[in-house]
């Protein structure tokens, strides 16, 4: 008894040490332009001090009082409630969906009334049984990180995972991203509320530009505040990705890597491959443990044979990819001749005829390459743009653990640091 009063009075501690020093990742690079948009964004922000206040006092809550924890279920038990959670949000996804053709066809008041009724039953539901979910997954992941030697080592006490994961099921915040124009650079970000209309986005964007900056309003499907934002409408593989990516987030913010996000496109970059990376790896051990099914659908689609295309006549007929990777290095060289107005008619050319080819792009310009090209693990046009995910791997490949890998770019403070570790013999 005094032992688990002790890991919940050391856990409170350190959740109320994240609440006051933990930044979010909306919050990078700097203030300036924070200040800049105040006046047309202000009234539409995403409030982070109301969000952190509720959910550090309900997850301390939680962890003093055992409620919505789940002890005393076996493993099994534990997996069955996340299944049935996730179908439930499946449920009222297919619901909503019902609901909107429903209303968009004039449908029987009488029809979308009883939709609605039975939507507001599932929703309820899926409210009442969020909490221990999360504290299932929660757990699920520090043992993850724990078996992979990814923990604090204090002398005579067991390891433990820091900074505690912890999330949020929720509608989660857009972002306005903020570009330079002459270069490819994120020099702002700032927090919206989710479900503006696109009426209210293209205004706010619009004022953005005026301040002689590339804008783009995008989604997210999960931030890495503290505790992490992720979107309730989504799916368990999604959600188990979303916790480890954002917590690795968490973890580097610690670290020189993460005090350096945003303070460069390149430092950017190398936060999000290595989170991503991260997430790649260790979501797919969760998945090998606790859901079969989903390791083995991973696994599949990782040794899957690519389909045999036809020979595009031109490279933008059929590949999205090659479209944007021709259209990166393209701005790229204009951008760098000082042909800033001659990259974004490119850019706008390109959009149309990505639409044309039934890729709906509502913007192509410099700050959608600066948010989606950090992006660069994995494939696609992002890693065949961006040098750091290849570089990122290579030093993978090299490190004998991924704890060893996560520990060594932890200390990394600029991108020479990593170029520096590849030319090591």
């Amino acid at each position: 008894m005094r032992s688990r009063a002790f890991k919940a009075f050391r856990c409170s501690m350190l959740l109320l040490l994240m609440l006051v020093t933990l930044k979010r990742d909306s919050l990078h690079p700097a203030d300036f332009f924070e200040y800049r948009t105040d006046p047309f964004t202000g009234p539409h922000k995403f409030d982070w001090s109301a969000y952190e206040l509720r959910t550090i006092s309900e997850k301390l809550t939680s962890r003093l009082t055992g409620i919505d924890q789940p002890r005393g279920l076996d493993r099994e038990t534990q997996v069955q409630q996340v299944r049935e959670y996730f179908t439930l949000v499946q449920e009222i996804g297919r619901l909503e969906s019902e609901i909107t053709i429903a209303e968009a066809r004039h449908g029987a008041a009488a029809q979308i009334s009883t939709l609605q009724a039975e939507l507001d039953a599932r929703r309820a539901e899926r409210l009442r049984s969020e909490n221990l979910v999360e504290n299932i997954i929660r757990r699920q992941v520090e043992e993850i990180l724990l078996s992979q030697g990814i923990a604090l080592r204090v002398p005579l006490l067991q390891p433990w995972v820091m900074p505690p994961v912890e999330f949020e099921f929720q509608s989660s915040p857009d972002f306005l991203i903020i570009s330079r124009r002459d270069r490819i650079e994120r020099i702002g970000t700032v927090s919206l509320q989710p479900n503006l209309s696109l009426t209210q986005i293209e205004e706010i964007e619009r004022l953005t530009d005026e301040l002689d900056v590339s804008s783009i309003t995008v989604p997210t499907g999960g931030v890495g505040a503290y505790p992490t934002v992720i979107v309730e409408q989504t799916s368990l593989d999604f959600a188990i990705r979303v916790a480890i990516h954002e917590w690795t987030h968490n973890y580097l913010f610690f670290q020189p890597l993460g005090q350096g996000y945003g303070q460069s496109q390149e430092l950017t970059s190398m936060n999000e491959t290595v989170a991503s990376m991260v997430d790649d790896e260790l979501s797919l051990e969760l998945a090998r443990i606790f859901y079969l099914d989903i390791y083995e659908s991973r696994m599949a689609e990782m040794t899957r044979e690519p389909v045999s295309m036809p020979t595009p006549v031109h490279e933008d007929e059929f590949s999205f990819n090659a479209n944007m990777r021709k259209t990166r290095l393209r701005v790229d060289e204009l951008l760098g001749a000082g042909k800033v107005e001659e990259a974004e008619a490119y850019m706008e050319q390109r959009r149309q005829k990505l639409v044309e080819m039934g890729h709906y792009v509502r913007k192509l310009n410099q700050a959608y390459f600066a948010f989606y090209g950090s992006y660069a693990a994995g494939k696609g046009w992002a890693a065949e743009t961006n040098p750091i995910g290849e570089q990122m791997r290579v030093l993978r490949e090299r490190s004998p653990s991924l704890a060893d890998f996560l520990a060594t770019v932890a200390r990394m403070s600029r991108h020479q640091n990593l170029l520096d570790e590849l030319a090591r013999p």
